[in-house]
């Protein structure tokens, strides 16, 4: 490394000149292909002379066995030695175009010495020292990274989602990221890209999710802060649930598993297969079977499945839940009645 012209935190413009490493190398490759090229230019003009004589000497041949004074093997030899003139020229052109291809090759090398900003951003780490030797590497070696570089008018979040419910998640959906600096403060983005190939971290698979955020101008954001995201899978729209604990499986008898919750009719229990739809720890959204006002039946596990289509059931007022579930087995064994919500 030659010399540093920015330093870390400096505004650049794209096309600005940054660093400039030690263009010796270089030079030195420049000036040993364009003797390699002068020498081909010179093989090229003494090939030329070459083909040129031959071409001479063949018509004065062509002459001289009109006349019967030279013979066939002669002539032969004269054509023989014109076509080689001609390959022998062919081959030193070619010598030339790859001495030209190798020093512009060279060339192009000694201009990247003067390393130039890609993009309009900010410096947000410089590694790099004079004097340190820069490495061509993608690899996180000392010198593979000379800097890097932030565009800060844009910010997102790189987050990882596990294999379970990347399927759920899609490109344009609403996040709200929590940086860790800023714990209570909701910055609102949207998923931009998702990956295709998952990444394996201690036997777990993820998938990265980058999201778009625009975060307030009086939040002092910095480059790799840690944070946690939520990724609202609907668009927040009202919709038709009940509680997670309420909806039981079953498979039917064509191997499909069938969802369904009871329903309070009358003081009567009634089992409804529905559809569900999306769902969180607590809620699951019921897409067909139910209608708004339906009365679901809830309680602990071990009473719902003991329940039958039919069974008396009763409200159960807040105050009493607790009661209720303490209750609950007394409750099955005596009169089969459970807890409607």
């Amino acid at each position: 490394m030659r010399d540093i012209k920015v330093k870390e935190g400096d505004h650049v413009e794209a096309g600005q000149l940054l660093l400039t490493l030690d263009p010796e190398t270089y030079r030195n490759a420049i000036e040993r292909e364009e003797a390699s090229r002068r020498q081909s230019a010179i093989n090229i003009d003494r090939q030329r002379l070459a083909l040129a004589l031959a071409e001479k000497r063949l018509a004065r041949g062509a002459q001289l066995i009109e006349q019967k004074m030279i013979g066939q093997s002669e002539y032969d030899d004269l054509r023989n030695a014109r076509d080689l003139a001609r390959v022998e020229l062919q081959s030193s052109e070619e010598a030339l175009r790859r001495a030209d291809a190798i020093l512009s090759e060279a060339r192009e090398q000694l201009s990247k010495t003067d390393v130039r900003a890609p993009i309009t951003g900010t410096i947000v780490d410089l590694p790099i020292k004079i004097g340190e030797t820069a490495i061509a590497s993608t690899n996180a070696f000392a010198g593979a990274s000379l800097m890097k570089i932030a565009d800060t008018s844009a910010i997102q979040a790189e987050l990882k989602v596990d294999e379970a419910d990347i399927a759920r998640v899609s490109v344009g959906q609403s996040v709200d990221v929590y940086a860790t600096a800023f714990p209570e403060t909701a910055l609102k983005g949207k998923v931009q890209r998702i990956a295709l190939a998952p990444t394996l971290e201690n036997q777990a698979r993820t998938y990265e999710v980058v999201v778009l955020m625009e975060p307030p101008e009086d939040l002092a954001l910095r480059s790799g802060m840690s944070a946690r995201a939520d990724i609202f899978l609907g668009d927040g729209a009202s919709r038709l649930a009940v509680p997670v604990e309420a909806v039981g499986s079953e498979e039917s008898e064509d191997k499909k598993t069938e969802r369904f919750v009871w329903v309070d009719r009358d003081g009567y229990a009634r089992r409804v297969v529905v559809q569900v739809g999306q769902s969180d720890d607590r809620w699951e959204e019921i897409t067909d079977g139910l209608t708004a006002g339906d009365r679901v039946i809830t309680g602990p596990a071990k009473l719902l499945r003991g329940l039958m289509d039919g069974d008396r059931v009763r409200a159960s007022a807040p105050a009493d839940k607790a009661k209720a579930r303490m209750d609950a087995d007394a409750v099955a064994a005596t009169d089969g009645e459970a807890a409607a919500e």
